[in-house]
């Protein structure tokens, strides 16, 4: 039984803090009691309840525990990307802040109460290993993820650098596999990789924005230009976006007017803004084609987006993420914090990038693993149609619909892909093996002779006698073009550098080549 002081204590604790709650309504949310005060009925409610449980409850119950997880709830029904962040999650939050980490690299959220994959971080573990964006992991060492917390999520993929994790996935349409993935140093630089494609198109690789974007951007941008570049194509696939300043910062460098390149919509003072471009007598003026994935969030949306509303480039690719919302960062004390979506994101034509979540996180998140998420004809009907500054018509809905839609169709073996993504890295070591044959050669030397001299029944060969298990010859005759040109990559990677790598994959990445069709529309548009 509950003693009479007990009681007293707490009636004093919950009058006390349902004053702190009313004081705090009238303060800061523009509380107005004649017409508004139904609308916080409950939470009277929510203090009789909390009591009763405090009172009769069969066990002592952990009253701080019980009032992190209502505001975690409470929170959660506001939109995906709003978030109480609790005290383990705090600490972790400001670690990554930092700069380095070590672990598996890939962004997600617990939806349907496992992990889900948002993005795999470019060049990070995940990635090398094949995972993509919808993927679920459901077990970490064999042992069941469902119903983990961010924090034991942490803790289990974060790790040591060549330390190891196996992870079961789940991915739509296939069986449930495995991947054992080496961590690793987790890439922090957003510019992975730049490089001119032949004479005169240059190409490169965002994979994030943070504080350096422009900084690394620049310098990328005016290294192509000084070997020749005209016109630029820019991969925002599996961008997942990050500071907004730096989207408004890269996108002025093209836009030679006073035009809107963004502006925000929100309920509160502040939340209202517009982005102007501001004219300088250096802005790029070359033709610009960005590719886009449903992996492209947030401001690789901002960028996309607004070279296709200002008819400054074409885009490529698939319809991006839809992630079009801005959160505010309020720190609740020293332990915890709260990220309150209080805006959303509008192209210049007035499109809102942000998906519809009415139906809830786990649908919002599993659009994402859906085979065709683009506009048919029949969809479209019901979509607001917006005009492009030169009278295109695109449509709103959420995330960026390509000018060109295309995807890569090929579809890799379950040979072949155990083979590209094995943790015993067969392809690196069949490279290693032929690596004296070309030493000392000139980039273009390289590949020329690489592709007549690889050959598949060689590899066969040398791959019946590893450990590697399973093989089908003709599976992997079947995806021979793909294998062969990662095995000329590793080669150019040992002897000219990461970035002949990225040049060498491009040879085999459809969505690229097929985007390289288009400048001399990007460059008509521009005109």
């Amino acid at each position: 039984m509950i003693q009479k002081s007990k009681i007293i204590f707490l009636n004093k604790f919950f009058l006390i803090l349902c004053a702190a709650g009313i004081i705090f309504l009238f303060l800061n949310l523009n509380f107005q009691p004649i017409s508004k005060e139904k609308k916080f009925d409950k939470v009277n409610t929510f203090f009789k309840v909390l009591r009763l449980i405090e009172e009769n409850y069969v066990v002592e119950p952990n009253t701080n525990s019980l009032v992190e997880g209502a505001i975690s709830g409470m929170i959660n029904e506001l939109d995906p990307h709003s978030i109480y962040i609790n005290k383990s999650d705090y600490q972790e939050t400001n670690e990554s802040m930092d700069g380095e980490f070590e672990g598996i690299g890939v962004e997600f959220s617990i939806i349907d109460d496992y992990i889900t994959v948002i993005t795999p971080i470019i060049d990070g573990p995940a990635y090398r290993a094949g995972i993509q964006s919808g993927d679920q992991i459901i077990k970490i060492n064999g042992e069941s993820a469902y119903q983990i917390t961010i924090p034991n999520v942490l803790k289990k993929l974060k790790g040591p650098k060549d330390t190891q994790v196996e992870v079961t996935i789940s991915r739509e349409g296939n069986e449930p596999f495995e991947r054992i993935l080496i961590r690793d140093k987790i890439p922090l630089k957003s510019v992975s990789t730049h490089f001119m494609i032949d004479a005169d198109i240059g190409y490169i690789k965002l994979s994030n924005f943070s504080k350096k974007t422009v900084e690394e951007f620049r310098g990328a941008f005016y290294d192509l230009k000084q070997s020749g570049m005209e016109n630029l194509l820019l991969d925002l696939r599996n961008n997942p976006g990050g500071l907004l300043d730096q989207a408004i910062e890269l996108l002025d460098m093209f836009i030679a007017t006073n035009d809107t390149l963004l502006f925000t919509t929100g309920r509160i003072r502040g939340s209202n803004a517009v982005f102007r471009a501001s004219y300088s007598q250096f802005d790029e003026k070359l033709p610009i084609i960005t590719i886009i994935n449903r992996g492209s969030a947030s401001a690789s949306e901002i960028i996309s987006g607004t070279f296709q509303d200002l008819d400054r480039g074409l885009v490529v690719g698939e319809t991006s993420f839809g992630k079009g919302s801005v959160q505010q960062h309020y720190d609740l004390d020293n332990e915890t914090a709260a990220r309150i979506t209080i805006a959303k994101y509008h192209t210049p034509s007035g499109r809102s990038i942000q998906r519809d979540y009415k139906d809830g996180d786990e649908k919002y998140y599993e659009n994402l693993a859906e085979e065709n998420r683009e506009l048919s004809d029949s969809s479209k009907k019901g979509l607001p149609q917006f005009k492009t500054k030169k009278g295109r018509t695109v449509y709103g809905g959420g995330g960026i619909n390509p000018d060109v839609y295309y995807i890569d169709t090929l579809s890799l073996s379950e040979t072949s892909i155990d083979l590209i993504y094995s943790p015993n890295r067969y392809i690196f070591n069949y490279s290693e093996s032929l690596k004296k044959d070309y030493q000392n050669m000139a980039y273009e030397d390289l590949v020329e002779t690489a592709l007549k001299k690889i050959n598949f029944n060689d590899f066969i060969k040398w791959l019946n006698k590893t450990d590697f298990k399973n093989i089908n010859e003709q599976e992997l005759n079947d995806n021979w073009d793909n294998i062969k040109v990662r095995i000329i990559a590793e080669i150019a990677n040992k002897f000219l550098g990461r970035t002949y790598y990225y040049r060498v994959l491009i040879m085999n990445d459809k969505t690229a080549q097929e985007s390289l069709k288009y400048f001399n529309e990007a460059k008509t548009l521009l005109n």
